[in-house]
C-alpha cells in the first residue's frame, strides 16, 4: 500500500545514513503491515489506530514499546508523510501528535575535569579529535558521525537531522587539527565513518582508563557538557536552544536541570550565616 521503495531511494538520494534509513523504514514496514492487515486506508484515523497499537499491544511476548521509542516511530511517520505530501500522495496536513512525556531527571552527565580527563587519556587521535568534537559544539552522534571532511573548507556544516536542517560551527582551532588528520589519513568522505557502538564502546574504554564512572560517559553526555559548559559561562538558554537544534525551548531547559547529585553539591556550598 505505501511507496516504500520510493521512499528509500529518496533517503539514499538524500545520503540519510544507513542507522537512520533502517530505523525509519522498519517503522514504515510496521505501519504498511498494520494497515494491510486491517484493511484501513492512509487517513486520520488509521494513523490513531496505529498510534495506540504501538502504546498498547505487546511487540513481543512481554513486551511493550515505551514512550519515548514510540515517540521516535511517530517522528518517523510524520517525516515520511510529509515527503508524500510534497509528492502530492497524501492530504496536507496529515501528521500525528507525540504522547506527552514527563520529564525525568537526566543521566549523570561528565563535569569540566572529567571531560579534560577524557581527551588526555583517549586511546587514539580518531577518538580525542571525537570527544573535542562534540564537546565544542554540542552536536548529536549522529551529526558528529556525518561531518565530512570537505565540510571543513565551510564556515558553517548544515546538518539534517530528523527531516530538519541546522547549522553548525566548528571552533577555528579544532577545525586546523581535524584538517590536519584527514589530511594524514587521506579522508575524503565522512571523518567519523565507524558505527556509533564503535565510538560509544571506545568511550567507555577510555572512561575506564580516566577513572571516571562508566555509566557518565556516553556521547549524548558529551552534547550535556556542552550546554552546561556554555550557560556557566554565561551563555544564553535561547541561543543555547539554537545552537543545540531544539525546535522547542522545553526540551533545552533538560540541560539546566541539575540531577540529585549536583543538587547536593549545590546545597553543600550554602552558608547562609
Amino acid at each position: 500500500m505505501l511507496p516504500l521503495k520510493n521512499y528509500e531511494l529518496y533517503l539514499l538520494e538524500n545520503e540519510i545514513r544507513p542507522n537512520t534509513k533502517k530505523n525509519y523504514m522498519n517503522t514504515l514496514k510496521q505501519l504498511n503491515a498494520y494497515l494491510l492487515q486491517n484493511a484501513f486506508p492512509l487517513d486520520k484515523e488509521a494513523l490513531i489506530r496505529f498510534k495506540y497499537h504501538l502504546k498498547n499491544d505487546e511487540y513481543e511476548p512481554g513486551k511493550k514499546y515505551k514512550l519515548k521509542t514510540i515517540n521516535q516511530k511517530i517522528v518517523s511517520v510524520n517525516i515520511f508523510l510529509n515527503w508524500l505530501e510534497k509528492e502530492n500522495n497524501a492530504p496536507a496536513g496529515l501528521k500525528l501528535k507525540l504522547y506527552k512525556t514527563q520529564t525525568k531527571e537526566h543521566r549523570e552527565s561528565v563535569n569540566e575535569a572529567e571531560y579534560k580527563r577524557l581527551i588526555k587519556y583517549a586511546n587514539t587521535e580518531e577518538m580525542r579529535l571525537f570527544i573535542l568534537l562534540i564537546g565544542n559544539t554540542g552536536m548529536r552522534i549522529t551529526e558528529a558521525c556525518s561531518i565530512r571532511a570537505d565540510d571543513l573548507n565551510s564556515k558553517l556544516i548544515i546538518i539534517e537531522n530528523k527531516g530538519k536542517q541546522r547549522a553548525i560551527g566548528i571552533p577555528q582551532f579544532l577545525k586546523k587539527q581535524l584538517k590536519a588528520y584527514v589530511n594524514e589519513h587521506g579522508i575524503v568522505g565522512e571523518i567519523f565513518y565507524k558505527e556509533q557502538a564503535t565510538y560509544r564502546t571506545h568511550l567507555k574504554t577510555i572512561a575506564g582508563k580516566a577513572k571516571i564512572n562508566k555509566e557518565k560517559v556516553y556521547p549524548h553526555s558529551l552534547r550535556h557538557y556542552f550546554a552546561k559548559a556554555f550557560l556557566e559561562n554565561g551563555g544564553d538558554s535561547t541561543v543555547l536552544q539554537q545552537l543545540l537544534g531544539h525546535e522547542n525551548i522545553g526540551t533545552t531547559t533538560i540541560y539546566t536541570k541539575l540531577n540529585t547529585n549536583e543538587l547536593g553539591n549545590q546545597f553543600s556550598k550554602i552558608k547562609n550565616t
